[in-house]
């Protein structure tokens, strides 16, 4: 991918000091069940859990290869945020592989403890006997599997998605060249320098394109194994159409988490505000005129979250930033686009939208 800096940016882009005129939604954005975000009325808070798995992976990217971003595979950048949209299979095995090995650590000692069970009465041993060698020995390999599991299991995923790779490394290109198609079919983006949001429909249906600005968020109640849990949905306006299956809206525990993803992406898209200060972005920072000028009269270190200890981070300033997220009133926050509805009809809304595009 290469770089290039944006010295202006398109006639659409978003400004949350501009919201234009929008017409009246054809239904109450009130939703049973679901929190309506507002827009506009910033906390200047990102994800903080979301940080701290971003930072870790930015950080191993970087120690394999410095200039890890410039693929074509890094997908945020200054102009463009690109997301999938979530397959049940893939996401059903990425979620099932801790579970399988576990099942086959515990495997292991419960088989043999059946076979020396079995030896011992072929033997004519003592029944109780047999029965604490049992106990003895699956008890202790089901507290092995579970310390085990918790310190091998990324390992364990990891090497054999080395091998596959490997495996595969003669097939290489033919898998890319399908992969490339796969994507484009599934692949959502919100556009900073255009000020638009695309979202992924399915291989047989075009992606619906719109302004960000007609895209309502909502925190979304997501209930499963037995819990209550959040995550970020949204609902274009004027279609009713909504997004949630998303590599961008995880399921969290805490819906302060997702009233931040909103904020962070946003002000992402607001051309008005720097970029969100997150580690996915970081290397494109200087390439963004807002950014750029803002990190140079604040002194930014350019290499802040790369260089990061993040431990000692996760303790002093990102238990502070944590509780800066749950503290935050954000049941207070005044949406800024809500007056501009209604003021002006469908049919000259999209008049002005051509206009402003040509």
């Amino acid at each position: 991918m290469s770089e290039f800096t944006f010295t202006h940016y398109g006639s659409t882009s978003y400004r949350v000091d501009d919201i234009p005129s929008l017409p009246a939604p054809s239904k109450k954005r009130d939703r049973i069940g679901e929190e309506l975000l507002p827009f506009g009325d910033y906390a200047g808070i990102d994800p903080y859990q979301q940080i701290c798995e971003d930072a870790e992976f930015v950080q191993h990217q970087d120690r394999q290869d410095k200039l890890f971003y410039k693929t074509d595979g890094w997908w945020w950048d200054n102009q463009r945020i690109r997301f999938l949209k979530n397959q049940f299979g893939l996401s059903f095995l990425l979620m099932a592989f801790p579970f399988l090995y576990f099942c086959s650590l515990v495997a292991i000692p419960f088989y043999l403890s059946g076979m020396v069970v079995f030896y011992m009465q072929d033997h004519g041993y003592n029944a109780l006997l047999a029965m604490l060698i049992f106990l003895l020995i699956a008890g202790g390999g089901l507290v092995g599997a579970i310390v085990l599991a918790a310190y091998t299991t990324q390992l364990v995923f990891n090497g054999i998605a080395r091998l596959i790779s490997f495996l595969l490394k003669p097939y290489h290109k033919r898998i890319e060249r399908r992969a490339n198609r796969y994507m484009k079919n599934r692949c959502s983006e919100l556009n900073r320098h255009t000020g638009l949001a695309s979202f992924s429909q399915g291989k047989k249906r075009p992606p619906l394109i719109a302004p960000f600005v007609e895209f309502d968020g909502y925190v979304e109640r997501v209930v499963q194994r037995g819990g209550i849990f959040y995550r970020l949905m949204f609902v274009h306006r004027y279609t009713g159409k909504q997004f949630s299956q998303t590599s961008l809206s995880t399921i969290v525990d805490h819906k302060h988490e997702v009233h931040a993803l909103w904020d962070m992406l946003q002000r992402y898209m607001d051309v008005s505000q720097p970029m969100p200060d997150v580690p996915r972005l970081e290397p494109f920072r200087h390439l963004d005129p807002t950014t750029a000028e803002h990190d140079q009269k604040t002194g930014r270190d350019p290499r802040y979250w790369r260089d990061l200890d993040l431990e000692a981070w996760k303790k002093g300033e990102g238990a502070a930033h944590l509780k800066a997220q749950i503290e935050y009133p954000w049941s207070r926050q005044r949406c800024q686009l809500t007056p501009q509805l209604g003021k002006i009809d469908m049919a000259t809304y999209r008049e002005r939208q051509q206009t402003s595009a040509a």
